[in-house]
Parts: structure tokens; sequence; C-alpha cells
């Protein structure tokens, strides 16, 4: 018998916010914040292996030389495996790449550790950010999935080992698995986030985010990042039928309309629209551009290692060696166009509603979800977050997916955060 939620859940003690608070008025030091994070992953990890490399004695002398004005005070946090990172290992989830240590940080570590964040260790991913599912289990049912490829990021935050942890989406590998384990999963507008230094799969599509407690602690580390959080709140959201049809599970569509109804309850103006015709030209273009791209990326890989960049990957890159180059460039002209005309049609629809995944995470570990609630937005490069809505007691978590237009990430920021406390009043 799987264990409850209930019985898993011990979260960091403290919200971002609360840190921004505690920490910058000398009342909450880095090192108590360390050992809040090592005592839930000594309680919690075993059982959910959220961890590929942990480095709790080099966070404790990190720890140690952090100052209090830092933007970030010392909070903890987890990279996903395919961030390079000096000093620790960087495998992509892979034993093809096992041993692998960077000579030096990618971009991203290094701007979160010259602001006052301290680096615990690297959080698993699937092979290669692919579809082959990694060790890590769901902190909210150790019998389901946590969701892909941004796995351990995922769950290492719901499991509250961490309260931020980093990841990347191709398609849906930030949003989704946020969906499944109960957290706010955000993925920003395309490039905001800097990719020197992350492992490559299909660079048009690729997108670094963060995971974090809820849309307010995203804020937090988005400013603390340098970007603008002074945006307003949207007065209407925009409720598009995505995935088409019967796309969503029932427990799913359930819960999206009682978000949309409490909302507009609260006095949010929530309209309805049909979705844009190029909608439905966006799945095959992105698995084209992802598989032609992640071929020329990984293809002397699999020539050196086969299968052992995961067999899913494997068929993957067979797939796009196999794509003729005329048929890239119409896919790559199809994304091109469905930017252009998005960035008309959003310009009357600044916020769009769906659901976050077709469903709650499925139980077992072979499969890490579908992203097909998700890749639009990523192949758009528009931000989208995922928050939790609320769910029967003891049902796993149910995420609200909001995208924005291209740029606006703070009014999408805002929004979400207001939506947040309609949904799931604040309980700290």
């Amino acid at each position: 018998m799987s264990p409850s939620p209930e019985s898993l859940m011990s979260p960091f003690p403290w919200s971002l916010a609360e840190v921004e608070t505690l920490a910058g008025s000398g009342k909450l030091t880095p090192r108590r914040m360390l050992r809040a994070s090592r005592d839930a992953i000594d309680a919690m990890e075993p059982g959910i292996r959220a961890w590929a490399f942990l480095d709790l004695a080099g966070a404790r002398d990190r720890a140690a030389w952090v100052s209090r004005t830092r933007p970030l005070h010392g909070v903890p946090y987890g990279a996903k495996d395919i961030f390079d990172t000096a000093g620790m290992p960087t495998e992509w989830g892979s034993p093809a790449q096992r041993g692998r240590r960077p000579a030096s940080d990618c971009d991203l570590v290094a701007r979160l550790d010259s602001l006052g964040a301290v680096l615990l260790g690297k959080t698993c991913t699937t092979a290669y950010a692919y579809f082959d599912p990694a060790p890590t289990r769901n902190p909210r049912n150790l019998a389901h999935t946590p969701g892909g490829s941004s796995s351990g990021s995922a769950a290492a935050v719901a499991a509250g080992m961490v309260p931020l942890a980093i990841g990347s989406q191709t398609q849906g590998s930030v949003v989704r698995p946020a969906s499944f384990c109960g957290v706010a999963g955000f993925k920003p507008s395309f490039g905001l986030l800097p990719l020197r230094g992350v492992m490559p799969f299909a660079p048009t599509l690729d997108h670094a985010g963060l995971f974090a407690a809820d849309a307010r602690d995203i804020r937090v580390a988005w400013r603390a990042l340098g970007y603008r959080d002074d945006a307003v709140v949207t007065d209407t959201i925009t409720v598009v039928d995505w995935p088409p049809g019967s796309g969503v599970a029932p427990s799913m569509d359930a819960a999206f309309r009682s978000a949309v109804r409490s909302l507009s309850a609260q006095g949010v103006r929530v309209e309805r629209a049909a979705r844009p015709p190029f909608f439905d030209t966006l799945p095959d273009a992105v698995r084209t551009v992802m598989a032609w791209e992640a071929a020329r990326e990984h293809w002397e890989h699999y020539l050196s290692f086969g299968a052992a960049v995961g067999t899913r990957m494997a068929d993957l890159l067979e797939e796009g060696r196999r794509i003729p180059d005329a048929s890239y460039r119409r896919a790559l002209g199809t994304l091109r166009q469905a930017r252009t005309e998005f960035a008309l049609w959003s310009s009357h629809h600044p916020v769009i509603a769906t659901p976050a995944a077709p469903g709650p995470a499925p139980a077992g570990l072979g499969s890490t979800g579908d992203p097909r609630c998700n890749a639009p937005f990523t192949a758009l490069g528009v931000p989208a977050i995922s928050i939790p809505m609320l769910v029967p007691k003891g049902d796993l978590p149910l995420g609200l997916q909001l995208s924005g237009r291209a740029g606006e990430d703070a009014c999408l920021l805002a929004t979400a955060a207001a939506c947040e406390r309609v949904l799931r009043p604040p309980c700290r």
C-alpha cells in the first residue's frame, strides 16, 4: 500500500517570501535553512529518489560564506542534471554520460550562486531529458510518476527538500511535473533564462524554468534574478479549448471547471474563445523540429553508446535522422507563422487558461505523462505556469496552466499569484 500524501509531506518551513523578510533582517540564517533541507532529505529521499547527486558538506561550506544582503539569502536549491555544475557530476540521466564532470557552471547556476542561493546537488532527469523515466517517485503518492523530464526538481520541491529548483522544458517538462506533484512550475518566455552550459535538446524549443511551492515564491525568485515584477494583474482570463475534444480526464475537467467558476465568482472576468486555427498545426511541427534538432545534437552519442542514451531517445534520434531538411524548414516556418499570429491574437487575450496536464500523474513509473497540454505554448515561446487547483482530499494534484504573451512574464506571474489566492488561500 502506498503512503498517503499527508504522511509524505514535510514542507520546507519557510516560503521564499518569508525568507526574503526573515533572512534579510538576520532572523533566519543560511545554515538554519540548510539544516531544514538536510532533515527533509534524510527523511524522504530514500523513498522519493529526487537526487542524482548531493553535496551537503559542500553546501554547508558555501552557506557559511553567503551574505544576508544577497537577494536569495542562502536559499537551498537543486539543479536538474543537465545543467553544468563545476565540481559536481552532470550526467544527463544516462549511463552514457556517467562520470561527466564539467569544468564550469552553466550561466543560470552561476547567476543563482552569485545571488546567494546555495546549490545542494543535482536533481534526477529522464535520460537525455526525454521520455526514458528517471527513478524518481511522486511525493504525493510513491506509486505514481512525478512526470518528466524535470522529475527530481518537481519532486524535491513538492517534498519540501528545497524551496526552489531549476529545470528545463522542450515540450512540457516543467509545467507537467509541477501539475503532477502539486507545486508551481514556471517556463518563462523563450530566451529569458540563459541556457549556456545546459545540455541542448532542440534549441528552437528549449527553455529553462523554475519550480517553487507556489506562484508567490516564483515571483520572489524571478525578482531576485533581476526581472520585472511590477506588472498589474490582468482583469480578463480567456479559456481556450485545449487540448481539443475529450482530451483530458474527468477529474481534470471537473477541477478545471470548478477553478474557472471560482475565479469568476471572485470578480475575475472569464471569457471563452475558440482556439486559434494554428494551434492544430503545432503538434506535428513541434515533433518534426524536436526530432530533427535532437538528432543533430546527439547522433554521435547514439553511435557511440547505442540504447544507453535511452531506448525512447534512441527511437527519436532514428526518426530525426530520417526527416528531410525540407520538412524541417517547413516546420520551422509553421512555428514562425504561428508565433506571428499568436502575437496578434493574444493582444486581445493576454492570459489564457487551460489544463496543465491531461489528468493526474499516471500510475507506475513506466511513463512520465503526456505533454500535449503544454507543447503549443512552448512552441510559441510564450510564458506559461502551472499552479495547483483544489482537489478532493486524498486525490492526486492537478494544475491550472496559465499562459501569456511573449515578454509579458511579469503580468502572467502577477495574475497567477492573484488566481492562486482565490483557488488555494495561503495556509502559512
